[in-house]
């Protein structure tokens, strides 16, 4: 990449890759709202459908395909139709795959690329890493890229495995005389991949033979979102030529060079807009990436098939004088303003329709409004009502934030850096904000003795929480719960406890008795599919140490379950004389047990139906220029 090529003439298409580059998919994004339910979808078959017109060598995904790790058969099978369609066929395939597929492969079914498969026919390969959405830490530990991947329609690489070290071998292509190296690493912590790069535990296998364009697809935060909370560019080896970024939705395909490594960043963002942020209401596109030995260029492809999405924000300090918000019916003036706003809003949106025949109609709406006084709020859920069948959103088309304010002056009577003092404050907020599992975490670290769980462990609630939430694993709470009233019937059972006084007494001593009983919680989690502690991504979670608990903060995309949840649980009653062993008493017992625990499982869960109230809350809410490094490729000679 140290020269340009300024002939047309030079580049010769039998030596030039295509590529599709394409990510956050997120299939199946609230696939159960009537009006916006088929908008993933739609966006990625377009998606499929420039692969396919461009006549593309593959197709390159970095990571979310899925929304989650283990979608409804309806996303599933809309899926596979469409994989089905585009990427199967007798159109022949001009890689040539040079690495070890037993090392690029490793959980494949039969250890290939999916192309070479004398049962299947494929046209257009695809090769994907995984997301945090899609990534294999649901039920039985099987995501929906695993699934893809046995059936053949994906070649899913960059899976790690060891939470010690990253191992990671390329998969070498050659078309003619390019040579393409394709590093992958699926998501992963930020926080512990920022140790792994700063201990140098992060090795990437470079290739044997000189001449290969390297290009690497990961799936991180990018924008810093504190200590820690991303993967910083300069972190990345300097012998790499392109970074193809998953992971953050705003598009930024337009290749931006790292000024202290020399490679290039490309940042696709998503095909769908999944919140109603600033960043998604960026044009939306897919890229056609093109390599000819040791140059290359992207094209971005704008997609024609996403719904209009327009975004406004606005201070009202701003138009305070002129709305006179400081007198008369100041709830009816704003709610007038944000009436014309909205209206120049839709008809914004309809500019953005291309006459695509499969593109929503409805447009997305969202004003956001910075409130200088509570007093200019008005009911915003009501105010939606006048547009169900105008927008797609009528319900949370508009939203308020309060602006702080803050009047401070120092020892002499002078004004002090307000924006410096508001800055921190947003600071210490966003430092504040916790996930569902630290809020159950906290409940119980402060509930008094009454709410206190007598049978359960406060870091299997917590866990349980996390599952829920991240991987909307919804038969955890079933089996965390049987287990525990398993293990709780064995214990009774093995006591003199034959009156219900002497069972309340046993089960006060079941936890202390019991101290381990989370990490058998996790250990029977395990079991379900045999994975090794060092092969269980879960186990990032657990294994975390008190540096890894303090830098992954409250606002990292997975966080370690605080080690000071755990406290003994509290019996009820005072200890007392117990019963006889065996015959008739053990059998009673057994029954007495049963009845208690049930009572017992019963109350808990009414005292503590919060929990599962804010699990569900929380899962329903998270340019340099193009130098000598570039093709300067004539379109007409595509």
């Amino acid at each position: 990449m140290s020269e340009n090529v300024s002939q047309t003439a030079e580049i010769n298409p039998d030596d030039t890759m295509k590529i599709l580059v394409a990510s956050d998919i997120h299939l199946g994004y609230n696939e159960k709202d009537p009006i916006r339910g088929n908008d993933s979808f739609i966006a990625f078959e377009e998606v499929l459908q420039h692969a396919q017109e461009n006549e593309v060598d593959a197709i390159l995904l970095g990571g979310d395909l899925f929304h989650v790790a283990n979608p409804s058969t309806n996303t599933l099978d809309k899926c596979f139709r469409l994989l089905k369609t585009y990427v199967l066929g007798d159109s022949p395939i001009r890689l040539e795959f040079l690495s070890d597929q037993n090392d690029n492969f490793i959980d494949s079914l039969n250890r290939k690329v999916n192309y070479e498969d004398p049962d299947m026919n494929i046209a257009i390969p695809v090769f994907s890493i995984h997301g945090n959405h899609d990534d294999t830490g649901g039920a039985g530990r099987i995501s929906s890229m695993q699934l893809l991947s046995t059936n053949g329609y994906v070649n899913y690489f960059g899976k790690w495995t060891d939470l010690n070290k990253i191992e990671i071998r390329p998969i070498l292509l050659r078309k003619g005389e390019t040579k393409l190296a394709l590093y992958g690493l699926n998501y992963m912590n930020d926080a512990r991949l920022c140790r792994l790069l700063d201990d140098a535990k992060l090795y990437m296998e470079k290739p044997d033979e000189p001449g290969f364009f390297n290009i690497m697809v990961l799936h991180q935060n990018r924008a810093e979102r504190g200590p820690k909370n991303y993967l910083p560019e300069s972190s990345l080896p300097q012998f790499l030529d392109l970074i193809i970024w998953g992971h953050e939705h705003d598009c930024r395909i337009e290749p931006e060079e790292n000024a202290t490594k020399k490679f290039y960043v490309s940042q696709p963002g998503s095909t769908v807009a999944t919140s109603l942020s600033e960043g998604e209401s960026i044009q939306k596109c897919c890229g056609l990436l093109s390599i000819h030995k040791g140059l290359f260029r992207m094209d971005p492809i704008p997609l024609k098939s996403v719904r209009p999405f327009v975004f406004e924000s606005i201070d009202l300090a701003t138009v305070q004088e002129e709305l006179a918000l400081d007198e008369g019916n100041v709830q009816q003036k704003v709610e007038n303003f944000a009436t014309e706003r909205i209206e120049a809003m839709i008809e914004r949106a309809k500019a953005k329709l291309t006459g695509y025949p499969k593109q929503p109609k409805l447009p997305l709406i969202r004003l956001r409004l910075l409130l200088t006084e509570v007093e200019q709020q008005f009911n915003a859920i009501r105010f939606g009502f006048r547009y169900h069948g105008r927008v797609a959103n009528p319900h949370d088309m508009v939203v308020f934030k309060k602006k702080p304010k803050i009047k401070v002056k120092d020892e002499l009577g002078n004004a002090l850096d307000v924006a410096a003092l508001q800055a921190a404050y947003r600071n210490q907020r966003e430092q504040r904000v916790q996930r569902a599992e630290e809020i159950v975490d906290r409940y119980f670290r402060e509930a008094d003795e009454a709410k206190q769980l007598e049978i359960l462990n406060p870091r299997s609630m917590t866990e349980l929480c996390r599952m829920m939430v991240d991987y909307q694993d919804d038969d955890a709470a079933d089996k965390i719960i049987k287990f525990y009233e398993d293990q709780a019937q064995t214990f009774l059972c093995s006591q003199d406890s034959t009156t219900e006084e002497s069972i309340c007494e046993a089960l006060a001593e079941f936890h202390a008795s019991n101290p381990d009983m989370h990490d058998k919680v996790t250990s029977m989690l395990d079991a379900r599919t045999n994975v090794p502690d060092s092969a269980d991504p879960l186990k990032r979670f657990r294994d975390l140490d008190d540096d890894d608990a303090s830098a992954a903060g409250g606002g990292a995309v997975d966080t370690a379950v605080t080690a000071a949840a755990s406290k003994p649980a509290r019996g009820r009653g005072s200890r007392g004389g117990r019963g006889s062993r065996g015959g008739r008493g053990a059998s009673a017992a057994r029954g007495k047990a049963q009845t208690s625990i049930s009572t017992i499982f019963s109350q808990q869960s009414a005292n503590n139906s919060s929990i599962a109230s804010v699990a569900s809350r929380t899962s329903s809410r998270k340019t340099a220029t193009q130098k000598a490094r570039q093709m300067d490729f004539d379109s007409d000679d595509e």
